[in-house]
């Protein structure tokens, strides 16, 4: 402190008169030098008293940030919480080639939710968590369709589990997770690197699940587009136990055990190149099916720095009895800054199924897709169109023409 460092010079200084002085005056130094030294251990008391201080106070300014709600606090305060989530809601417009419907939805490719994440470091290596996660849907665009425009969540139908689970993340060892969340396989057909996926990727049939193909004589079928085009992406979500490798040059290594006697195994890469981005991901999975015996998909999409974005999807079901259903996904984007908002992506793509609803049939679809961002308001609008078709050896059915405009907001 500023006075000690004032009073040591003094204190050498008489030190150095009185010993001058003669031996008469020792008694008289020592007393001096008592005085010095008590009044230094007096001063470094008061300091760290007022660190002490400091710290209480920072703490209990910490206490009433969280209270204010700037903050969450936990009931143990070892563990870090934290609470995200999105609204996503959007106009759907149908056109089933007869007669079209405008739809008030929650977009299913990116449905509403809301997550809690707590944490806490047992070392430097190993971190354990547990997170909740469930989504809210009211009106989803994969369930609304001619015969029923409007589904109801007061009765809990819109409520769904996402993430009920615990993780033990190591960085030397890897990552296990226990309970209901995603699968090894979980998003293996979905990498996708353009910023469009909101509104239009490998899943074809989110924006437009339910909605009914309708036969040549005007009468609708009992087909929707959720039955003929599916991007087959691995074994989702589900109770299970998985496991992460670390990452190893760029590449992550997945397994896991789902309740019954399902099994996949993943491998994911994450890197970048000279002047690119690059992810993809390749999974192989068993499910505890009657029909199926095993299923292969995978994805891989490359972000140029210039914005221009290439993306491919493919996957094959191999099933007990029939042809095999296959899917097949493709699209070129470009993301520009054309606003001080954010980014602006545009795409188009392209998708097709095989022998999915029924043996022969054969669903193709296409699609033009725009998102800008606003990155101060954490939202992303969009504005997506899709044509849907479907061949069948039954007979021919209209194509179905899907609008979607709406906005996602981040929390």
């Amino acid at each position: 402190m500023r006075l000690q460092k004032q009073l040591l010079p003094l204190a050498v200084t008489a030190s150095i008169v009185l010993l001058s002085s003669g031996a008469q005056a020792s008694a008289e130094t020592d007393a001096l030098r008592a005085q010095i030294q008590a009044l230094t251990d007096r001063l470094d008391q008061l300091e760290q008293q007022a660190t002490v201080a400091t710290q209480k106070a920072e703490a209990a300014e910490a206490k009433a940030e969280a209270a204010s709600g700037r903050g969450i606090l936990s009931g143990n305060e070892n563990v870090r919480v934290t609470v995200s989530g999105h609204v996503n809601r959007g106009l759907l417009y149908a056109d089933d080639g007869r007669e079209s419907e405008t739809y008030n939805v929650d977009n299913d490719s990116s449905s509403t939710r809301l997550r809690v994440i707590g944490e806490a470091d047992v070392s430097d290596d190993l971190t354990i968590g547990s997170a909740i996660e469930a989504e809210f849907v009211s009106n989803s665009s994969f369930a609304v369709n001619q015969n029923n425009e409007t589904t109801d969540i007061s009765n809990g139908n819109g409520i769904n589990q996402r993430r009920l689970e615990v993780y033990f993340d190591s960085k030397r060892y890897g990552k296990l997770w226990l309970g209901q969340g995603s699968s090894a396989s979980d998003g293996t057909s979905e990498v996708d690197l353009s910023g469009t996926d909101l509104v239009g990727y490998s899943s074809t049939a989110d924006i437009a699940g339910a909605i009914l193909f309708r036969n040549s004589d005007g009468t609708l079928s009992s087909t929707e587009v959720g039955n003929v085009f599916s991007n087959f992406d691995g074994q989702g979500r589900g109770d299970r136990i998985r496991y992460d490798t670390p990452t190893f040059g760029n590449f992550t290594v997945s397994a896991s055990v789902i309740d019954g006697e399902t099994w996949d195994t993943a491998v994911r890469y994450a890197g970048e190149l000279d002047g690119a981005k690059l992810a993809a991901a390749l999974a192989y999975s068993e499910p505890d099916s009657t029909t199926v015996d095993s299923q292969v998909n995978g994805s891989v999409s490359l972000l140029l720095d210039n914005g221009l974005n290439f993306t491919l999807a493919a996957g094959e079901r191999d099933v007990k009895n029939g042809d095999d259903p296959a899917f097949y996904y493709g699209k070129v984007g470009y993301q520009m800054q054309l606003f001080s908002h954010g980014l602006t992506a545009v795409s188009v793509d392209y998708g097709q199924n095989d022998d999915l609803a029924a043996q022969g049939d054969e669903g193709e679809n296409y699609g033009l897709q725009l998102v800008q961002n606003f990155d101060k308001w954490s939202t992303e609008g969009y504005l997506g169109y899709r044509n849907y078709q479907l061949d069948r050896t039954a007979g021919n059915v209209d194509d179905i023409d899907a609008i979607i405009l709406g906005a996602r907001v981040k929390f």
